[in-house]
């Protein structure tokens, strides 16, 4: 039964932590005065559409996406026995994958801002 409590997680989890966060937020500038607090009944009204449509549809997509399958319908037989996994190369690595994923992004923002800095910076 750790489904259930999977589901139950899943659903509420994420919310709870940005409800949380807003509410934190939302009372320090209402403590300071700011423009940008969110008016309580608008949090409410968001806790609402959370508690009535969200929750019970990801409640309602795992129970039905548990149960929609059924029993698997393999188009072979199974071994029993499984099949070694072979080893990686050194480049497949999820921290060589990180780092290469990341250095092209980084690469191009980096020149772009090069770029920006050097004609702010270089103005006459």
């Amino acid at each position: 039964k750790n489904w259930i409590k999977s589901m139950i997680l899943t659903a509420s989890l994420f919310p709870f932590m940005c409800f949380g966060i807003g509410f934190i937020l939302n009372t320090i500038a209402i403590f300071y005065g700011s423009l940008a607090a969110i008016p309580f009944g608008t949090m409410v009204v968001v806790f609402i559409i959370w508690a009535f449509i969200s929750f019970p549809l990801a409640l309602l997509g795992t129970v039905v996406g548990r149960n929609w399958s059924g029993t698997p319908n393999n188009p072979c037989r199974v071994k029993t026995i499984p099949r070694p996994i072979p080893e990686k190369k050194w480049y497949l690595t999820p921290s060589v994958v990180s780092l290469m994923g990341g250095l092209l992004p980084f690469g191009s923002i980096f020149i772009e801002m090069y770029f920006v800095f050097t004609s702010f910076w270089n103005y006459k």
